[in-house]
């Protein structure tokens, strides 16, 4: 995986070729003349390492996205990483204590992990690792910030994140102030 990367994209995991046309396409848009695009040992979730400050990426996406929502069809969500640690209790901890600090005094925070190899170290068990590190508070559905850590079988990408600074371009108006969106109802078969 690659330790340099400063974003994670969840994609279609039937059609890896095209979403990683897609993300290149949208960040050569956006001014990345080669951004690096790497498959995970994940199904759907791709590696990235743009020159572009993942960030200011992220919001440019959501106005691409608003101008022309089709424009997202392989892709379902980017997040910024701000560093990679290994996934075990102890390099977690290391991680976010160097982290901590992103979240001000008076911001409330909350934990996301995704675990996303069966590997892994289970959910609970990494929230209750770490939880002491960062003494804020918690508010579960209305945070300031969000440690997102998102858990593979050899490597753990976290960041310190708004809720604007995870772009979801299938979740129209639920998506931090995106008007647009793509949805459509299930099939029978899935909302029985």
């Amino acid at each position: 995986m690659d330790s340099d990367a400063n974003l994670l994209v969840s994609t279609s995991w039937k059609a890896p070729g095209r979403a990683r046309r897609e993300i290149v396409m949208r960040l050569r848009r956006l001014g990345d003349d080669a951004p690096l695009v790497s498959q995970t040992d994940r199904k759907g979730v791709m590696t990235v390492r743009t020159a572009l400050n993942p960030r200011e990426a992220i919001h440019r996406l959501r106005a691409v996205h608003r101008d022309a929502p089709g424009a997202f069809r392989y892709t379902f969500k980017w997040v910024p990483v701000d560093l990679w640690s290994p996934p075990d209790r102890e390099s977690l901890r290391q991680a976010v204590a160097r982290l901590r600090d992103r979240i001000a005094p008076g911001e409330r925070w909350r934990i996301t992990v995704e675990r996303r190899s069966a590997g892994s170290p289970p959910v609970p068990q990494v929230i209750a690792s770490v939880a002491d590190l960062v003494d804020r508070k918690v508010d579960l559905t209305h945070p300031d910030k969000i440690l997102l850590i998102e858990l593979f079988e050899r490597s753990a990408a976290l960041a310190i994140v708004t809720p604007p600074e995870i772009f979801t371009p299938a979740a129209g108006p639920r998506n931090h102030g995106c008007d647009a969106h793509r949805s459509a109802p299930a099939p029978p078969s899935i909302r029985e």
